[in-house]
């Protein structure tokens, strides 16, 4: 999963995407805590949820593009690293191992389905990295007509079966058409998805490592007992850094913003999600 606050082009922020973004995070969160029960199913809308993140990354970095992909890729340096090479020594620690130091830069690509991954869910966050130097890409195949969106996803998909993850394209470029939409909902507005949505990005890269910790200490159960932990995990690390890391990350795409001029994609909008 990666992050993106949910601006809008003028600077406000699409409340509901927060909201989805929460309620994915739990579904996520749900599934690993029933397989040590030997409950899979909830696997299937855990990976779904996955994709619809990248989707929504995809919607919302479109939204607030200015056509800079210099500025811009250190923006999502600045905001998805901290939080994720934090998690990533804490899995390294949890695991007992030396830690892999390319990892920490999103390489090699992790494959969740591997029982020697440190943390499953960084599977993600590296497919997202590499996705954002083709920013430009997805932004030109996702806001013009729908054939041209259309036949770039067929053409990424034909692409994945020799190398399945650049599938991933896919979906951004999904996010991207839709950003012309918007969305409302007043329940997913409401406070709960609402601070669900804001610790999301915390909450998805710290619940397993909590999880393995309590299931192993107390069983099955111990994933259960333990969910007031996960929560206040993600939001200490909310908290001390990743609030920190979006501060600093929208203060590096303000800068050059305020020399834009007329054209409302050259605004100064907070750009970077979970």
């Amino acid at each position: 999963m990666g992050s993106a606050d949910s601006a809008n082009i003028d600077g406000r922020r699409i409340a509901a995407l927060d909201g989805v973004r929460g309620i994915l995070a739990v579904v996520v969160l749900a599934g690993h805590v029933c397989k040590p029960f030997g409950i899979t199913f909830l696997l299937i809308p855990s990976h779904v949820a996955v994709c619809l993140f990248f989707v929504m990354s995809g919607y919302v970095l479109t939204r607030a593009w200015d056509g800079r992909l210099a500025p811009f890729l250190l923006r999502r340096f600045l905001r998805l690293w901290p939080v994720y090479a934090v998690c990533l020594v804490a899995a390294f620690v949890i695991a007992g191992q030396h830690p892999v130091w390319t990892q920490f830069f999103w390489y090699p690509y992790i494959d969740p389905r591997d029982p020697s991954t440190i943390n499953p869910q960084t599977w993600s966050l590296v497919l997202e990295a590499w996705a954002m130097p083709f920013m430009p890409l997805i932004v030109w195949a996702g806001t013009s007509t729908v054939s041209r969106s259309a036949i770039a996803m067929l053409l990424i998909l034909c692409a994945g079966v020799f190398y399945a993850p650049i599938i991933v394209l896919a979906f951004f470029i999904a996010g991207a058409y839709f950003s012309r939409k918007m969305l409302r909902n007043d329940w997913l507005e409401s406070a709960i998805p609402q601070w669900l949505g804001k610790v999301s990005y915390s909450l998805y890269l710290s619940h397993f490592l909590v999880l393995i910790i309590f299931v192993k200490l107390l069983g099955p159960w111990g994933g259960v007992l333990c969910l007031p932990v996960v929560f206040g995990v993600a939001w200490c690390i909310w908290f001390a850094l990743e609030r920190p890391s979006i501060w600093l990350s929208r203060r590096v795409g303000a800068v050059p913003a305020r020399n834009a001029k007329s054209d409302p994609r050259q605004s100064a909008v907070p750009l970077i999600d979970r």
